[in-house]
């Protein structure tokens, strides 16, 4: 699976209207299907799993009450939440992470530039942690923690991330809307 249809996108998170489904569901399949970073329904589920809190469902581009938190501008920004002048300068210089020019100067490009904001997530999910999230997004809860270990504090094992119980929530629905059964007796860690 190398791209995601509006109406999955749409199904997983019911609040985006019908014509924001469609614009993101255009540049998930081209920055992040189409280049090989989400090549099969596992690596979908979790990566929406963990956009689906960190953006509550891809409606919050941009992290509450960014600047009096980070007066820098280096808030959590776009699906996935790019947080720091660090992540921001290796997403703007890695060769890896192309589209992301002008971030480390203008923070906001991420949170509203819908290609800016989709390509920080596709270089957050494949290089930020010295390894794609994909490797880890095996379609089982403990793939899915390790992933949400990577993006929520930057290392696996992490303990319970932030927003676990949401991420899970998120995982299930996609999961329901991509048509993967999970085990019946899979429990939530």
């Amino acid at each position: 699976m190398t791209s995601i249809s509006a109406s999955q996108l749409q199904c997983t998170f019911t609040q985006l209207s019908s014509s924001k489904a469609s614009t993101y569901a255009s540049a998930l399949s081209s920055h992040l299907g189409g280049t090989g970073t989400l090549t099969n329904k596992c690596h979908w589920a979790a990566f929406l799993g963990n956009v689906g809190t960190e953006s509550s469902g891809l409606t919050a581009w941009e992290e509450y009450g960014c600047y009096s938190t980070y007066p820098d501008g280096f808030c959590g920004r776009g699906p996935l939440q790019i947080t720091g002048s660090s992540n921001y300068r290796y997403c703007e210089s890695s060769s890896d992470c192309s589209g992301c020019s002008g971030i480390s100067s203008d923070p906001t490009k991420v949170s509203t530039n819908t290609d800016v904001g989709m390509e920080t997530s596709r270089c957050v999910w494949h290089s930020l942690s010295g390894h794609t999230l994909s490797s880890n997004a095996d379609g089982t809860v403990n793939g899915l923690l390790a992933t949400a270990c990577y993006i929520n504090a930057g290392h696996s094992p992490c303990g319970t991330p932030n927003g676990w119980a949401s991420r899970q929530s998120y995982w299930r629905k996609a999961n329901s809307c991509l048509g993967v059964s999970l085990e019946a007796n899979e429990t939530m860690i």
